[in-house]
């Protein structure tokens, strides 16, 4: 399956905003994105980050962010609940990687994301995906792959 990108949209995060992730989305990824239009008119996501909308066959399936850091790429990221547990999973992170380093042009050595502890499928994915936890805090896994 392919994945295709798209800089988000106010239409984008609405639609985004109302997939019932038990709250993880909503409360960690959008809010964010409706707080940055609010006070300064621009979309911006948590941390300042760059969004794109994920699309399958003009259908919306996914959320994907960047912050550019020196050489290292920082994502965040999610799947439309629908399509959890269908295998697309490792080659959405692959693809979403893949559109980041040929959107910023740059020659980046690692990418990071951060997960929730809890989240054992994402932390999965992202093991098959060859991302390494470099970093364990009360809540979160920091996890690292080398490009």
């Amino acid at each position: 399956m392919n994945f295709t990108f798209r800089p988000l949209t106010m239409e984008y995060i609405k639609e985004i905003d109302s997939w019932n992730n038990d709250g993880f989305v909503e409360q960690v990824l959008m809010t964010p994105y409706f707080e940055s239009v609010n006070k300064t008119g621009t979309l911006a996501g948590p941390g300042g980050c760059e969004g794109f909308a994920a699309f399958v066959d003009n259908e919306t399936a996914g959320l994907f962010e960047f912050i550019i850091q020196g050489s290292t790429m920082e994502i965040g990221l999610a799947l439309k609940p629908d399509l959890i547990g269908r295998g697309l999973g490792v080659p959405f992170v692959n693809q979403g990687i893949e559109f980041g380093i040929q959107h910023y042009q740059l020659n980046f050595n690692y990418v990071k994301l951060s997960v929730d502890q809890k989240n054992k499928a994402a932390i999965r994915v992202y093991e098959k995906a060859g991302f390494e936890e470099v970093e364990r805090t009360e809540n979160e896994i920091t996890m690292r792959r080398i490009l």
